[in-house]
């Protein structure tokens, strides 16, 4: 460390030696020192070394103060003051404001995600995925969320009521469908209308169960109800009620190879379970209600197991006296001799965005 006066006195020649000498040491120690020199010139440097690490000043143009250039810190330089962005700095001193520097303009962009062009950045809607269950009858807008590119909309319609016959007995009611829809988010408008169809109601006298109601996403996914189920077979001829498919809802029929071998599972894993048959019918095998996968359950004939679904509702139970309904989405209605048969399930909206 040294610090001198800039001044060679005019003196003798051991004199004039040492002031060279203190000179040339200020020089080559950057005039480093726990305090200022006392003479200064515009630009002199000088490394204060009154903490640890020390730092790197150089004196201003008008002689006036000192400029910090830099922490002459041993692990690391760090640089004094504030740098522009231009000259590798953010203009900034603290780190949130260098970040802000660095990245677009944050103003009107609240809720937004830093995206790229594949040349510049901007902010853009950030994609986030939403699930959202429309389980009440009735109709509903759906407003499609910014940003999203994927719609998948799950529709089932509502299941079929179970039919009642007093001296026959009736059948159950079908399944609804399960109609699942991939949509590009740029093909739907900016709101979608859902439908939620309810439930048949189960038959209180001797008839036919009502048939459940359709549900839909827009114009685009229509998942169809199941058929109330028929009242008996020795009336109208009828057997069971099919359950509906993902183009439409079932028929009353008789059976056939298929049903048999089924045993009125939906053959078709979006389908709806068929209605268990009444028990009077003279082939009265395939009383309980058919199976689906994503499609409800048909509900029972007396006396059986109703249908299950591994992704839509059960179907209800036929019973002499005490039938229960078909279960949420779309499950068909057990049928009755001597009471009000099951209602079906509801049926349900499942819109999935991504």
């Amino acid at each position: 460390m040294a610090q001198s006066d800039q001044v060679v006195q005019n003196a003798t020649f051991p004199t004039v030696r040492a002031d060279i000498n203190d000179n040339l040491a200020a020089l080559y120690s950057q005039s480093s020192g726990p305090s200022a020199p006392t003479t200064a010139v515009p630009f002199q440097p000088w490394v204060d070394t009154s903490s640890s690490p020390p730092v790197w000043k150089i004196r201003n143009a008008a002689n006036t103060g000192w400029i910090t250039v830099g922490v002459l810190d041993p692990a690391g330089f760090e640089s004094g003051g504030v740098t522009p962005i231009a000259n590798g700095g953010t203009g900034e001193i603290t780190a949130a404001a260098a970040i802000a520097a660095l990245l677009p303009s944050q103003g009107g962009n609240a809720n937004k995600a830093l995206i790229t062009t594949g040349t510049s950045l901007l902010w853009g809607n950030a994609i986030s995925s939403t699930f959202t269950k429309y389980e009440t009858p009735g109709t509903f807008t759906w407003t499609k969320p910014a940003g999203v590119t994927t719609v998948i909309a799950l529709c089932w319609g509502g299941g079929g009521g179970g039919g009642r016959d007093s001296n026959f007995g009736g059948s159950g009611g079908a399944g609804a469908s399960c109609v699942i829809g991939i949509l590009a988010a740029a093909d739907l408008s900016s709101s979608e209308t859902i439908t939620v169809g309810a439930g048949g109601v189960g038959s209180s006298s001797n008839a036919d169960g009502q048939s459940g109601a359709n549900s839909s996403f827009g114009s685009h996914v229509i998942g169809y109800g199941g058929l109330g189920g028929d009242r008996n077979p020795n009336i109208d001829t009828h057997n069971f009620a099919g359950g509906s498919r993902a183009w439409g809802i079932g028929d009353h029929t008789s059976g056939s190879l298929l049903d048999v071998f089924f045993e009125l599972d939906a053959p078709d894993i979006f389908s709806g379970g068929s209605g268990g048959r009444s028990t009077t019918t003279t082939n009265s095998t395939n009383v309980r209600g058919g199976n689906a996968v994503f499609g409800g359950g048909g509900g029972s004939g007396f006396g059986q197991p109703a249908g299950t679904s591994v992704f839509g509702g059960n179907g209800g139970v036929g019973s002499y006296s005490n039938p229960t309904p078909g279960l949420q989405p779309g499950g068909g209605g057990g049928a009755s001799r001597n009471a009000t048969a099951g209602s079906g399930g509801d049926g349900a909206v499942w819109v999935i965005t991504l």
